[in-house]
C-alpha cells in the first residue's frame, strides 16, 4: 500500500467515525465524541481534503451538509432551510463578521440543545418540528404539549398573532438531577449529559418528564397570513415582541447581557467574553456565543451559503467536558485522615488544560454511580474546579468489567469512621503524615526538600508527631534518617532541609495558621484569620462568635475552627511553635487603618512582577486590603493590564478603578 493509499484509508476511517458520532449526537442517542474531539477530527479531515482534493466528494456531507448530513429528516417540510452555523475560531473572525455586516449585530448564547421550529396560528401552538436534516423534520407537537416545555407556551398572550419561532429545546442544570431520577424510575440507564437527556425525553415524550425541558428562541420568522404577525425588520425587536407574548428567547436568558444590537466591534467582543465568564453560573449549558446581523436588509445583502447564513457566526468556547476512559482508581489518606479517591483517566483536553485524573468525591458517591476501571466517562471541569465525573457511559462498559470496591480498612488495618460521607481514618499516625506533608507545601511553610518519602520516614521513626516537631529536627537526625532500599537521607540533603526549616521560622503568620491543617482553613481563610487576629494569643482567645464575624467564615466554619484550636490540639501546637521561635504574629499588624490598602477590596487579573498568586494576596492583606477573585460592585480596585478579559470588561462597566500592576505596586508601597 502506498503512502497516499494509507492516508486515504485513514481519512476514510476517520470520516466513518465522524458520521457515527454526528448521527448519535444529532439524533440524541449517545455521545461518541466530545465537541472538542469532533472539531479536531473535522479539522484533520479538512486538512486531508486540502492535500488531496479528490477526496472531497466522498466526505462532502461532513464538511458542507446541515447536521453533517447524518440527522434524520421527517414528514414536516421546512419553508426555509434550518441550517447550521459557520464557526469563528478566533475573536478576529468575529470582528471580521461585524465589519462585513456594517450594520448592528446582536450577541446571544449558543445553547447546547436540540433545534426545533414552532408555529403559532391565531395565538395557538399548532406545530413543533425537529430540525432534522435541515429541509425536513419530525412532527413532535403532541410530545411538546405532553411535556409542557417551559418557554414554549400552548397559547400566546395575544390570540391575534401568528408567527414562527425557531430555537433550542434544552435542559437546565437544576432539572438534570430530577430527569435522572425519572429515567431510573422508568428503567433506563442514566443520561450522558443534559443535551442527551433533552433528546431522549423529546423522543419518548413520557409524562413523568413534564416541565423538565425548556425552550429559547433564536429566530422569529414572520408568517404570510391574513392574521397579524411579527414582521419588524429588526431581529432584536422581533425577539422583544416574542418575549412579551410569553416565548422565552435565547438573548433574554442571560442577565447582564445587553439585549440591544450594537455596531461597536469592541462591545461585541466584550459581550462574547462576558458570556464565557458567566457560563458556569448561567444554570443551563452553552458551548459558545452566536453573533448575527440584526437588520433584515443586512441579512438579505449577505445572503446564505449552502448550509449556513453568511450573516452570522458561532464562536465556540473551550470545552468544559470530554469523554475519556478510566484507567485506575486509587485511594490515599488525606491530611485530615479522610479517605481520598483519585480516578486516573486517559489524558483529555478540557477547560483549557489536559486532564489526567478526576476526583472520586467519596466512597458512597463512587458506589452509587458505579464507577469502574475501564469505564467510558464524561469528565467535566468548570473554571478552577477540580475535574469530576459527570456521567458513566454504561452502554460502553467492557463485558469483563468488575465493580470498584473501597478499602475495608485504612492502611493500618483500622476501621473507617463512616459517620459522614467522608470516611476518615482515626489512626493519628496516618493523619499526622498527611498533616506534615501539607504543612511543608508551598501554600504553607514552603519547606523545600521534604517529600512524601521523608515525611513517612519522620513519622515512622517518631521524629515528628506535630508540625512543631519539624523545628526540633537536627542535621544529625536527618542525615541518618532511614529511607527505602537501605538508603539514608545523607548529610547534603539534611543540611539543605535544616536551612529550609530555619527560613520557615519567619514564615508569615497566615502561613503558620495554614500549616496547622485544621479543617476549613485553607490559604484564603488563614489570611483572613491572620488579619483579624494578628497574634497567636488573640486567635486562641477568639470566641466562636468572633471567628464567625471574619469575612467568609460564618458560624459553621467558626465552630469547626474553634474545635480545631481547642479540641484537636491547634492551640497547643501554636504554643509549641512559638517556643521553637516560629513567627506566631505581632501586635504591630493589628492596626490596619493607616496601611496603604486599608479597607480596599482588590482583584488581581494576570500577574504582578515579583509575586505569585499566593504572595500577592498575602501582600494585599498585609497592607490592610482584602484579596478577592471576582469583580463586583464592592470591588475597590482591579489590577490588570489593558485587555478584553471578562474581569476587565466588567470592571469598566461597573466603574471600578483599574490600575496596571506597576501602578498597583507603587500604590501599595511594595
Amino acid at each position: 500500500m502506498t503512502t497516499t493509499d494509507q492516508t486515504t484509508a485513514e481519512l476514510t476511517a476517520l470520516a466513518r467515525r465522524l458520521r457515527a458520532a454526528a448521527s448519535a449526537y444529532y439524533d440524541g442517542v449517545e455521545e461518541l465524541m466530545s465537541d472538542a474531539e469532533y472539531d479536531a477530527a473535522i479539522d484533520a479531515l479538512r486538512a486531508g481534503v486540502a492535500a488531496d482534493p479528490a477526496l472531497e466528494a466522498s466526505v462532502a456531507d461532513l464538511l458542507t451538509a446541515v447536521a453533517a448530513g447524518q440527522s434524520k429528516g421527517g414528514d414536516v417540510v421546512h419553508p426555509s432551510l434550518m441550517g447550521s452555523m459557520e464557526k469563528a475560531r478566533t475573536l478576529d473572525e468575529v470582528a471580521a463578521l461585524v465589519a462585513a455586516v456594517a450594520g448592528p449585530v446582536l450577541v446571544e448564547p449558543k445553547l447546547d440543545g436540540l433545534a426545533v421550529r414552532a408555529v403559532y396560528l391565531d395565538g395557538e401552538l399548532r406545530l413543533v418540528a425537529t430540525r432534522g436534516n435541515g429541509s425536513t423534520g419530525e412532527n413532535i407537537t403532541s410530545k411538546v404539549r405532553t411535556l409542557e416545555v417551559v418557554g414554549l407556551p400552548p397559547r400566546l398572550a395575544d390570540a391575534a398573532v401568528s408567527v414562527e419561532v425557531r430555537g433550542e429545546v434544552f435542559m437546565a442544570d437544576a432539572d438534570f438531577p430530577r430527569a435522572q431520577e425519572v429515567r431510573a424510575e422508568l428503567g433506563g440507564s442514566p443520561f450522558i449529559n443534559q443535551r442527551n437527556g433533552a433528546a431522549g425525553i423529546l423522543r419518548k415524550g413520557d409524562t413523568g418528564y413534564a416541565r423538565l425541558l425548556r425552550f429559547a428562541a433564536y429566530d422569529v420568522v414572520p408568517l404570510t397570513t391574513e392574521q397579524r404577525t411579527i414582521d419588524d425588520p429588526s431581529y432584536a425587536r422581533r425577539l422583544l415582541t416574542a418575549g412579551e407574548l410569553g416565548i422565552t428567547t435565547a438573548n433574554g436568558l442571560v442577565e447582564g447581557l445587553d439585549a440591544l444590537p450594537t455596531t461597536d466591534g469592541d462591545d461585541v467582543v466584550a459581550r462574547v467574553a462576558l458570556l464565557d465568564a458567566e457560563r458556569d453560573r448561567l444554570g443551563f449549558p452553552i458551548d459558545g456565543a452566536v453573533v448575527k446581523a440584526d437588520d433584515d436588509a443586512d441579512r438579505l445583502r449577505l445572503g446564505m451559503g449552502s448550509r449556513a447564513p453568511k450573516w452570522a457566526v458561532a464562536y465556540k468556547y473551550e470545552a468544559q467536558q470530554a469523554t475519556t476512559t478510566v484507567r485506575a482508581i486509587t485511594t490515599t489518606v488525606g491530611r485530615t485522615g479522610r479517605l481520598s479517591i483519585r480516578v486516573e483517566v486517559d489524558p483529555v483536553f478540557v477547560g483549557g488544560t489536559t486532564i489526567t485524573y478526576a476526583t472520586g468525591h467519596n466512597a458512597p458517591w463512587m458506589l452509587e454511580r458505579d464507577v469502574r476501571e475501564g469505564d467510558t466517562v464524561v469528565i467535566k471541569r468548570a473554571g478552577d474546579v477540580i475535574p469530576y465525573i459527570e456521567t458513566v457511559v454504561v452502554a460502553a462498559r467492557p463485558a469483563d468489567s468488575a465493580p470498584w470496591v473501597p478499602p475495608e480498612t485504612d492502611p493500618n488495618g483500622n476501621p473507617w469512621d463512616k459517620s459522614t460521607l467522608l470516611w476518615r481514618s482515626t489512626d493519628p499516625t496516618l493523619s499526622v503524615g498527611g498533616l506534615i506533608e501539607y504543612a511543608v507545601t508551598r501554600d504553607a511553610l514552603d519547606v523545600e526538600g521534604i517529600g512524601s518519602e521523608i515525611v513517612a520516614a519522620l513519622v515512622e521513626n517518631d521524629h515528628v508527631l506535630t508540625v512543631a516537631d519539624l523545628f526540633t529536627l537536627s542535621e544529625e537526625t536527618l542525615t541518618a534518617l532511614p529511607l527505602s532500599e537501605n538508603r539514608t537521607l545523607g548529610s547534603k540533603n539534611a543540611a539543605k532541609i535544616v536551612r529550609e526549616i530555619e527560613r520557615a521560622r519567619s514564615a508569615p503568620w497566615n502561613r503558620v495558621i495554614t500549616s496547622l491543617g485544621m479543617r476549613m482553613t485553607g490559604r484564603t481563610t488563614s489570611r483572613r484569620l491572620a488579619a483579624a487576629f494578628p497574634t497567636r494569643e488573640r486567635l486562641v482567645a477568639a470566641t466562636v462568635a468572633e471567628l464567625a464575624d471574619v469575612d467568609g467564615i460564618g458560624p459553621i466554619k467558626a465552630e469547626v475552627i474553634h474545635q480545631g484550636l481547642h479540641e484537636h490540639g491547634g492551640a497547643a501546637v501554636l504554643a509549641a511553635l512559638a517556643e521553637h521561635g516560629v513567627n506566631t504574629g505581632s501586635e504591630r499588624d493589628s492596626n490596619a487603618t493607616d496601611l496603604p490598602l486599608a479597607g480596599m477590596t482588590i482583584v488581581v487579573s494576570g500577574s504582578v512582577p515579583g509575586y505569585t498568586r499566593t504572595t500577592v494576596a498575602e501582600m494585599i492583606e498585609a497592607r490592610g486590603g482584602r484579596s478577592s477573585s471576582s469583580v463586583s460592585a464592592a470591588t475597590s480596585l482591579l489590577v490588570s493590564e489593558p485587555s478584553t478579559s471578562a474581569k476587565y470588561v466588567k470592571a469598566g462597566k461597573l466603574g471600578v478603578r483599574i490600575v496596571t500592576p506597576q501602578e498597583f505596586l507603587e500604590l501599595a508601597g511594595a
